[in-house]
């Protein structure tokens, strides 16, 4: 009998596959955990809690389909982010959570969920299956004139014009001086409000600090004559407008006009005609208008259409001369885009360029705007700033899906993965572009995502990296998800975040269609890879993630759907069944409808007394009914209870004068943000005066929440859209608070494997082996259990008694020596679901072999 030390201190390749658990003689296997359920993993190896939620908005009511969803964020210039709601026939625009806009549109639920958008500038442009592309622009509201100062940091306006409590971008401008304020304010310059009444603000550098109220400027002066202040928050919704269309013959292969001769009136000129020996029946004016006709070197714009035997060009390449000219040698185009064609239904952007993919005539088209002109496809001449057309192909009908601008452009096909040059360090133009087949692998479903030297694809539920070559000026194809096949199944969306708060950490969120999300961790200098799952948890109904969105400040949103308790109607109890040996007790309550196998969170109310009953009910209190028929219903105290139908309330008596409120489920979809402030879901934040009782309005009424108030941790139930703070029964005032769901993190080592021999190959995975101890390295620690065992990091006598706890670095050690465990048992299941951190270093085993 050997006696070994082992350990495991990385754990940067995330949750296994149940494929990998046999595997143990590769790196992975000792890289890896078995179970890492809302776990994050570090650059360094370890292992620790994920981000928490914070409630930021409920989205407009009329979403009731996260399918009708698309979601975005709108990095405006420098200034801000927007994130955008795309809902059916509207667009709901977000400053820091806060509604700012709502837009008018006409797009239905299809259109909105298959939305494809690009940022250019001081407009976010979308395009989508059969409408022309728009572009959402933001202008200056009318002018407001600054009047008096209402205290140190807040500045009145003449007229009333705000809502209060909205965060919004404004300019000065100044006619006759500008108010005196410390910082300086400037005309030119974005700052931010936050509007304290209908007609006064204060006044902020960022939107962030206009939100939470840090560093208000402060005023000293209101200024002399008329100050006009403009709030930056007028939104259009109109479609893109175009200079020129690019063309292409769509009726050459069908229709020939070889035979025909074309006889230009001049040689230069606005409106230069031209005349068909003989009429061209496709040739009318609905068609060919913003097309082009190349004779030979010539090149001319049509301008307009007579019939079908004469069409004016605008010349731009001359004729040399003013003879007939043989329809072989000649190219008669309409625009490739009309609403008879199609318009593109992909967009993106890349080197100053507009870019667009996809129509229904042409799927395998590619165009590119001319340089720093967004409205301009014109593609009839060919210098290095005009225009650019391509259509990418292969042995195979070829239409594309998407296009990811990174250190090329990526145009994704279905049939593979096409690149513009790589070879060249020079701009994109004309005469040197191509796209060239980079791998066969086709991204199916979403638009893959580029981070730390890749480009992600997602084909299926598979998931591989185009990772750039730099010395061969290529990209290769690596397959990354095989070690954690369990973690993608059928994304919905996905999005790359980098975390610039921790080194080196980069990720992609990949929402899936259960509401689940795999976290893939990426730091390819250092072979960081992995996945792991996270999930959204309440103890009343579901919540799931639907989509999700970043921006380059390394912040991100989510669009949640979440289920949420609202109160019915009263219904009066008539009756009451009193318990035997084999049958519960029951109250009558007429129509009550009660599910007979979902627990319903319920209430009482009475003007009398109620049911007598052990245990005895109360108001304000929340009970579980199952129901027995659409009139009679069982109550337990907790859900646990009702599902498992134990420990039904035994009833003596209905009351009198009392009723059964019943706390239905609905389904609701939440703006929540990325924090690492708070490990909780959907947390509300809470500062101000000490207070015991905070409301939160609907979202935690029947849940069991966690929450920090002032550093300490607290549980509660959210009642009456409240939460009370309480220790041991004694209430309890806070000034700062987070409110929260859990978030349960669940960690598993893998089964302990020790080389035996020589070889690598040699493990003792499935030998029989005795652990005399194991001990877990953590850092940054409060609370957790380890296999049900509280996790105690220092000695009793360092937790200070009405101080918050602390997060500890240390050792904690489990010896079990007992038994020869069998390796497919888990050995030790760490949970943690404190409102806190807790990060794993490594897990260090003395054993007997």
């Amino acid at each position: 009998m050997a006696y070994e030390l082992w350990s495991q201190d990385v754990f940067s390749k995330g949750e296994l596959s149940p494929f990998m658990y046999a595997r143990a003689t590769v790196n992975e296997y000792g890289n890896g955990l078995k179970i890492a359920q809302n776990v994050l993993t570090y650059p360094t190896g370890a292992a620790g809690k994920r981000f928490g939620t914070l409630y930021q908005a409920t989205l407009n009511a009329a979403l009731t389909d996260f399918e009708n969803l698309y979601f975005q964020t709108f990095q405006y210039v420098n200034e801000c982010v927007y994130q955008l709601v795309f809902r059916p026939l509207a667009i709901d625009i977000y400053l820091e959570g806060i509604l700012v806009a709502t837009v008018t549109t006409t797009l239905d639920g299809v259109s909105v969920y298959n939305l494809s958008s690009t940022v250019l500038e001081r407009a976010f442009r979308v395009a989508g299956q059969g409408f022309k592309p728009y572009d959402l622009t933001r202008s200056p509201n009318a002018a407001l004139t600054t009047s008096t100062i209402n205290s140190q940091y807040i500045l009145n306006i003449t007229t009333a014009s705000f809502t209060q409590g909205i965060v919004y971008p404004v300019r000065f401008v100044n006619t006759g001086s500008l108010p005196v304020t410390v910082p300086q304010i400037k005309e030119g310059v974005t700052y931010f409000i936050m509007t304290r009444s209908n007609a006064s603000f204060s006044l902020y550098s960022t939107a962030y600090d206009a939100k939470f109220n840090i560093n208000p400027y402060t005023f000293s002066l209101a200024a002399v004559g008329a100050n006009n202040l403009f709030v930056q928050n007028t939104w259009t919704w109109a479609h893109s407008f175009f200079k020129n269309l690019p063309v292409y013959d769509f009726n050459g292969a069908t229709t020939s006009y070889d035979a025909i001769t074309f006889t230009p009136s001049a040689t230069t000129g606005a409106a230069v005609t031209i005349t068909l020996s003989a009429p061209y029946a496709p040739l009318t004016s609905a068609v060919y208008v913003g097309g082009a006709f190349f004779g030979a070197w010539w090149i001319g714009r049509i301008t307009a259409v007579a019939d079908t035997s004469h069409f004016t060009v605008a010349v731009q390449t001359p004729f040399d001369g003013t003879g007939a000219i043989q329809g072989s040698l000649c190219f008669l185009a309409e625009p490739a885009w009309s609403d008879a064609r199609g318009w593109p239904i992909i967009c993106s952007s890349y080197q100053n360029r507009a870019l667009f993919a996809n129509t229904d005539s042409l799927p395998n088209g590619f165009w590119a705007s001319v340089i720093n002109d967004y409205t301009d496809f014109g593609d009839l001449t060919t210098d290095d700033d005009d225009a650019i057309a391509w259509f990418p192909s292969s042995n195979d009908v070829n239409y594309i899906r998407f296009i990811v601008p990174y250190r090329s452009i990526t145009v994704h096909t279905n049939t593979g993965i096409y690149s513009s040059p790589l070879s060249d360090v020079v701009a994109i133009t004309p005469s040197n572009f191509t796209l060239q087949l980079q791998d066969s692998t086709p991204a199916d479903v979403l638009q893959p995502q580029a981070i730390d030297n890749q480009i992600l694809v997602l084909s299926g539920n598979d998931a591989h990296q185009m990772l750039w070559d730099g010395i061969n000026n290529a990209y290769t194809s690596d397959i990354v998800s095989i070690i954690n096949e369990q973690t993608i199944r059928d994304p919905l969306d996905e999005t790359p975040y980098a975390d610039l708060r921790r080194a080196g950490s980069r990720y992609i969120f990949v929402i899936n269609a259960s509401g689940s999300m795999a976290i893939f961790q990426t730091l390819i200098s250092q072979n960081v890879s992995g996945f792991t799952p996270a999930v959204m948890e309440q103890s009343y109904g579901y919540a799931k993630f639907r989509q999700v969105a970043s921006s380059a400040d390394g912040r991100a949103w989510f669009a949640s759907e979440r289920q949420i308790a609202a109160n019915q109607a009263p219904i009066a109890i008539t009756g009451f069944t009193a318990a035997t040996p084999t049958v519960n007790s029951y109250l009558t309550a007429v129509a009550s409808n009660f599910s007979t196998t979902v627990p319903t969170a319920i209430t009482f109310t009475t003007t009398g007394s109620l049911p007598a009953s052990t245990p005895t009910l109360a108001v304000q209190t929340y009970y579980w009914a199952i129901g027995k028929d659409a009139d009679h219903f069982y109550v337990y105290l907790d859900q646990a209870d009702a599902l498992a139908d134990v420990n039904a309330v035994a009833f003596t008596s209905a009351g009198v004068n009392s009723n059964v409120v019943s706390w239905t489920l609905s389904t609701i979809f939440t703006l929540e943000e990325l924090t690492q402030d708070t490990f909780l879901d959907c947390a509300v934040y809470y500062k101000g005066a000490p207070a015991s009782t905070i409301t939160t309005g609907a979202l935690f009424n029947a849940q069991d929440v966690k929450m920090v108030g002032d550093g300490f941790g607290f549980d509660a139930i959210g009642v009456n859209n409240q939460v009370l703070f309480e220790t041991h029964g004694i209430v309890t005032q806070v000034s700062e608070a987070y409110i929260g769901f859990p978030i349960n993190l669940i960690m598993q080592p893998m089964p302990l494997t020790c080389a035996n021999g020589p070889s690598a190959k040699n493990t003792t995975l499935t030998k029989p082996k005795h652990i005399r101890s194991v001990r877990f390295m953590f850092n940054n620690t409060i609370g957790g259990t380890i296999n049900g065992v509280p996790i105690a990091l220092e000695p009793f006598d360092m937790a200070h008694i009405g101080e918050p706890p602390f997060s500890a670095r240390g050792i904690f050690e489990i010896m079990p020596m007992k038994g020869w465990d069998d390796f497919n048992n888990p050995l030790y299941t760490i949970e943690h679901s404190d409102p806190f951190d807790i990060q794993l270093l490594g897990v260090f085993y003395s054993v007997d072999i």
